[in-house]
């Protein structure tokens, strides 16, 4: 290895995308054809990294329930959120990474993953990171569900904080909530990463009401965005923070607990941040595809002042343990 291709894998520049459109809701084949065909589109473009949002196959669970839940209403709803599941591998998955390796391009794919073992039932949010060869390269299971997402969804054993050397360069993700879990981020930065993927369900503050989602139209309040920035300089990366998008139009008319969703956030506002902090592009709304171009330079002027696992680190002083539960 030379020092050019220490970073981004020896490329001077990637073309990236994040597609920021509805999925169809609950439906995980005519998603996954959605998918390939937003695959083509992007690919089209020339983008060579191409990102979907928190859960996008087939669906963040927006709607509310608990105890007080219609108990009709919500056994349907389990039941199509539980079959239209992921499970890797499995042929659904498979026509997804075949899309990758036919354009020859990276895809990073949030999805609702049905555990694989025998006898398990548990749901992950997870980010899936497929090959330009179609190959998984790895994946990432959220550590923590979010408050009431987690009677949607179980933990991640955490023996996934791994990032990934691909031939764009060294790729890592975290799933919304994530970025407030300091060490989780920590973990990735120590691993090296040109490129960190950020994926939430939608851009929305908490601090105005009268629900604890709204959306956040102006990018003022969401704290999604105040943590890529930050850490896109911190780990001196790109970091493609892609956020969901789904308009009412795009909820089955039959959809049983249609009265209880709340997603009047979920109207995009994907972005690219640079290495210093600052977007390239966004934050976007709307139904698109936002790409954007990564030139390598921009890492090396970035680690030439703080370079967070070199010369700007302090390991005497400070040091980071992490206890997997199991390998890559």
């Amino acid at each position: 290895m030379n020092a050019v291709d220490k970073v981004m894998a020896g490329r001077t520049s990637v073309r990236v995308a994040i597609v920021q459109t509805a999925p169809v809701y609950l439906d995980l084949e005519r998603s996954i054809d959605k998918a390939i065909a937003k695959i083509a589109e992007a690919a089209a473009g020339g983008a060579e990294l191409i990102v979907f949002s928190e859960s996008w196959l087939a669906g963040y669970p927006y709607w509310d329930e608990g105890w007080n839940s219609d108990a009709h209403a919500w056994m349907a709803v389990r039941t199509r959120f539980f079959d239209n599941a992921l499970l890797v591998p499995s042929a659904p998955y498979q026509r997804l990474a075949d899309a990758a390796a036919a354009h020859g391009v990276v895809v990073v794919m949030g999805c609702n993953e049905l555990d694989e073992r025998p006898g398990v039932h548990t749901v992950y949010n997870t980010l899936l990171f497929i090959g330009a060869d179609g190959r998984l390269v790895g994946k990432h299971r959220k550590l923590r569900p979010t408050y009431v997402e987690s009677a949607f969804w179980g933990p991640g054993d955490g023996g996934d904080l791994y990032t990934h050397a691909t031939p764009l360069g060294r790729l890592g993700g975290l799933i919304c909530g994530e970025h407030v879990m300091t060490l989780a981020r920590a973990r990735l930065i120590e691993q090296g990463e040109d490129f960190h993927i950020a994926v939430y369900p939608g851009a929305f503050n908490v601090w105005s009401g009268p629900k604890l989602q709204v959306e956040d139209p102006e990018g003022k309040y969401f704290i999604g965005h105040a943590s890529c920035r930050a850490h896109a300089n911190e780990a001196g990366a790109f970091v493609l923070c892609a956020v969901g998008y789904l308009d009412p139009s795009d909820i089955p008319a039959d959809f049983p607990m249609r009265d209880s969703l709340n997603i009047e956030y979920a109207r995009g506002g994907s972005m690219v941040v640079s290495p210093a902090g600052v977007p390239l592009v966004g934050p976007v709304h709307g139904d698109t595809i936002v790409f954007a171009d990564c030139p390598a330079n921009m890492v090396k002027l970035s680690k030439a002042i703080i370079d967070t696992n070199g010369h700007y680190g302090r390991p005497d002083v400070l040091s980071l343990h992490y206890h997997p539960r199991s390998s890559p």
